[in-house]
């Protein structure tokens, strides 16, 4: 429709109770679409699953996935068992595998799933340099990590360190 034949078309006015309808002069602009090539992918999204349980931080070393971590300074790195000055500083488990000044995906609390893990149903412990295990330490400090619920499962929910008498 050219612009001069938009421009006398009349304005309706419906007046049937109980509503009001209008139609009024309205130019349309035609869009066409065409098949094309895929983009450059996007900026990589919020970090695993809904609800505030997972963060992103910075990597101070060359870290792996399914590990717990500290933060400190700005940046995060394997707890330890061991590591009395920062087990206060648990940060969450490490949900993928980043080089050193990378950003890294942790998770705090929820489901998390690995089908390589083969989990006994209880307690899941911090282990040695991140590690996650079902022995609980005999010295050092106890730090709960979750609770495993099946095979390929555990539910976080990290508690606060204890620390173990030495023998």
């Amino acid at each position: 429709m050219e612009a001069a034949a938009v421009d006398k078309a009349p304005v309706v006015l419906v007046d049937a109770q109980p509503f009001v309808l209008v139609v009024g002069r309205e130019q349309v602009v035609a869009v066409v679409t065409a098949a094309g090539s895929q983009g450059p992918p996007g900026r990589q999204g919020a970090p695993g699953p809904a609800g505030g349980s997972a963060v992103q931080r910075i990597a101070g070393e060359q870290l792996s996935a399914l590990r717990v971590v500290y933060e400190w300074a700005g940046v995060v790195r394997y707890l330890d068992l061991q590591d009395a000055e920062h087990i206060d500083q648990v940060a969450g488990v490490t949900l993928t595998a980043v080089e050193m000044g990378e950003l890294v995906n942790l998770q705090l609390a929820g489901p998390l799933d690995d089908a390589a893990w083969s989990w006994q149903p209880g307690p899941v412990w911090l282990g040695q340099a991140g590690t996650l295990t079902q022995t609980p330490p005999l010295d050092g400090h106890l730090l709960f990590i979750g609770n495993a619920v099946s095979p390929t499962r555990i539910i976080i929910n990290i508690d606060q360190p204890i620390a173990l008498a030495e023998e």
